[in-house]
Order: structure tokens, then sequence, then C-alpha cells
């Protein structure tokens, strides 16, 4: 088999490959029904959302709506980063007048990955959890500048050894040995899982908590008080969208979130020798400092998963993914970039997904008491942990719990409802700025006078 023989890419994804059970749909919705809480979206923000409902009142009545089936979009095909970060944190921490605010909200998300461990322990979800944390690698001396820079700010801001520490090169050689890496940043707070395996055991678990999941119901319209599908419909005094990238497909809710997409690749196993020789013990999640943003982990039976962000889709569009798309050819080459070494190695899937992106570029939770109504999500691809405090932060505004977590400046921010512009400056810009980016990032790797340029205009235009 060659390295760019993909038999399992016409499957959704490696991880709905390779999850055990039954991936047959639920019953769809064909009748009109009542319940408390309708959430539409089956994917981690509604599973979560329903989850926490359901502990904290057991007597709730709640339904969920799926278009497709549980786990189906970004929480099925993710590049499996249980992590702490979360898109647009800094524009807290940077503000003196919300810094505190911020500081709050990023030990919440510290606090949430050791609590999705301990659910999925409790609830028996063999998710492959394994919080062994995440290297953020430098391999060009700029990078290890922006590195050290990164983690003086992160002390000034109250953050230590236990959070954030930061290892030279020898360290990071013998952590994980990335080629020509000159250092790193260890984040604790970040764990491997198995995407889908996490999204289906959520479903299954709300179900046996009394949660009433209908699959291949794809919602036509949400508003107050209602959940319309082509075949029925759903009263409810709380309606919920859970919808991220796909919340356009919903009717008065486009602009709201748009897709942006990834693509990603898996090895096939590696042998004992292969992950001996680039020190891959622990199941580390990886990724450089380049503009064009990279994510990867060891699986837990022993392959690379790995990606890349990818493009916009003129209108936003959600684009289908072929084995064959030029796409994987530069995720599966930046990989080996980092494990030079592997080259030849067999890549037996490749898949892509999209995302929501807000257009403040921070991910929101809204909910609005007096009309029932409320959303989550815009997470830009740091979703598998924010969805979970999300999930937590909504039910708590639902059930009208006073909590550290609603008082987070991501809770009903300014601006929520503001919508992307209308194509084609969308468009425009979006492509814009990846543009930019990948200017930036080759002149930085050729050494040209242009990439602080590059830099500063990214920073500057498109903070």
């Amino acid at each position: 088999m060659t390295s760019h023989e993909a038999p399992g890419a016409d499957a959704l994804s490696f991880w709905h490959d390779s999850v055990p059970g039954c991936l047959q749909a639920r019953p769809a919705l064909e009748t009109r029904i009542q319940a408390d809480v309708a959430i539409v979206g089956a994917g981690y923000t509604g599973l979560w959302t329903a989850y926490y409902l359901k502990k904290n009142n057991p007597s709730l009545d709640i339904v969920i709506l799926e278009a497709q089936t549980a786990g189906f979009g970004a929480s099925g095909r993710n590049g499996g980063w249980c992590s702490a970060f979360l898109s647009g944190m800094d524009h807290w921490l940077d503000d003196p007048a919300r810094r505190d605010d911020g500081i709050r909200l990023q030990r919440l998300m510290f606090d949430t990955i050791a609590e999705i461990g301990r659910v999925t322990f409790d609830e028996s979800i063999d998710c492959h959890f394994e919080q062994s944390g995440c290297l953020e690698i430098a391999v060009l001396p700029q990078q290890l500048e922006r590195l050290r820079e990164d983690l003086e700010h992160s002390r000034g801001l109250g953050f230590g050894e236990d959070d954030y520490r930061f290892l030279d090169a020898q360290q990071a050689a013998s952590t994980l040995a990335v080629d020509q890496a000159l250092g790193a940043i260890h984040m604790q707070h970040c764990a491997a899982v198995h995407p889908t395996r996490l999204a289906r055991g959520l479903a299954e678990t709300v179900e046996r908590l009394g949660v009433a999941i209908f699959e291949k119901s794809p919602v036509l319209e949400a508003r107050q008080g209602s959940v319309v599908t082509a075949q029925g419909s759903v009263n409810a005094e709380a309606v919920l969208m859970a919808t991220e990238g796909y919340t356009g497909t919903v009717n008065d809710h486009r602009r709201r979130l748009i897709p942006l997409h990834s693509m990603m690749v898996v090895t096939e196993p590696l042998s004992p020798q292969q992950t001996a020789d680039i020190n891959f013990t622990r199941r580390y999640c990886f990724g450089n400092l380049d503009w064009l943003v990279t994510y990867g982990h060891l699986t837990a039976d022993n392959r690379i998963a790995f990606g890349c962000r990818g493009a916009y889709v003129y209108g936003s569009g959600i684009r289908t993914f072929h084995p064959q798309d030029q796409d994987f050819g530069v995720v599966r080459e930046t990989l080996l970039r980092f494990f030079p070494g592997l080259r030849g190695v067999a890549f037996t899937h490749a898949w892509g997904g999209c995302m929501g992106v807000s257009r403040s570029l921070r991910p929101s939770v809204v909910f609005d008491r007096a009309s029932g109504t409320g959303w989550a999500g815009g997470y830009f691809g740091n979703g598998v942990g924010a969805a979970h405090l999300a999930g937590q932060t909504l039910a708590d505004l639902v059930l009208g719990h006073d909590t550290d977590r609603v008082h987070t400046p991501w809770v009903n921010p300014p601006g929520k409802l503001k919508r992307w512009e209308p194509e084609p400056l969308r468009w425009l810009g979006i492509n814009a700025r990846s543009q930019l980016m990948r200017l930036a990032d080759r002149a930085e790797y050729r050494g040209s006078r242009l990439a602080p340029v590059y830099h500063k205009v990214l920073n500057s235009v498109f903070p």
C-alpha cells in the first residue's frame, strides 16, 4: 500500500469507521409532541446541555432533534483534542476591564477537562480519554521568541507551571521528537479522545436518563416555543440551538455562524519501533506555531491522527470531501514535516468537516429568559472542551441557577446577535485572511524580511 492510498476514505471519518456498535439512525420525529426543552443538534453542545439539565432536574421532559445521527458533524469528526483552549480568549485577557473575568473563564476551562474525564469514567463512556496534555512546538527562532513571550504573559496573569510549562530543545526532543524543535510549551489541561466514541456514548447516556433523541429529523424552523421538522414539530418552553457549523441550514439563523472546513488524515497503526523513534510514549496532542493551524495526536491503537484548518466555501456552503482532494496531500506532507522518519507510512483514512465561526471570532453562550430561546457555539475549532462548559452553562441559564459559569464574559456578550456580512463580502474577507496567513508562513520559513510585515497586518486587521 502506498502512502496515498486511503481505503477507508469514503467513510464519514476514521472515528466513525472505528466506533463500536451500530450507527443506524434512531427513529425520526413523525408527529407533534410537547416538551419542556427542545434542543436542535445532537453534537457535544446539545448532548452536554441535555446531560446537565437532566442531572440537575430529572423531571424535565427533553427532546433532541438531529438532522443526521448523533455525532455526525464536528463532534464526531474533529482532531480529538479535548483542550482548555478557547478561541478569542485574548480578547478578554488583554482588556484590563475584562481581564479578571477572562482569567476566571480560563480557569473554568482548565477544570472542564478533568470534569469530562470524570463524567466519562462515571458513565462508562469508553472514549479513550487520556489527559497527557498538549505540546505547542516552535521550530524557528521567531516562533521560539513568541513562545517565550506567551509564557511570560501567562505568568503575569497568574498561571503557573501546573498550567503551562516551558520545555527547552532537549526537553522537547525527549518528550516528543518533532524535527528541528527548538522548544515547546506543555499545557497539562488537554486530553486525547476518540471523538465519535464520546459523542455516541453521550447520546446513549442521556437516553438512559430519559432524553428523547430523534434522528434524520432536519429542523426547518426554530423559534420561540416551537421547532418544526419536515414530518413533525415540538412545542417547548425552552428552544435551544446547538448546531455549530450547520446553523445556516435552519431558517432565520443564516449568517449567525458560518462553516469553515478542516481536513484530517490518519496513519496505519505504527510499530513499537516507529513510536519509540519519535518518543511517542504518551498520547500527547501536538501542533506548531504556524498561522495554518495544525493538530495531531496518537490514537489508542497507535495511529497518528493529524489535521489542518481548511477553507470557506462561497455562500456558507458545506463541502463534500473526497480522498483524492489535493488538500489532503498538504495535510499529509505537513505531518511528515513534523516526523520525516515516517515518510513511506500508509495513510488509511482522509476526511473533512466544518466548524462554526461567529462574526466576533469568539464563542458565545446565549439565553433569553423572556422568550425561552438560546444557543451556544462558535468554537472555531476548539469545541471538544468548550462545548462541555457551554452545555453546563446553558443548563444553568435555563434552570435559573446562579453559578460562576453564568457570570463569565462569553455569556450573553455584547454584539451576540451580530451576523456575518452578505456575500461576496464575507468570501472576499475570509479568503484574503487565508491568503495572508499562507504568505506569512512561507515568508517566515524562508527567513524573508516580509514575515514581520505579514504578521503585523494579520494581527492588526484580523486579530
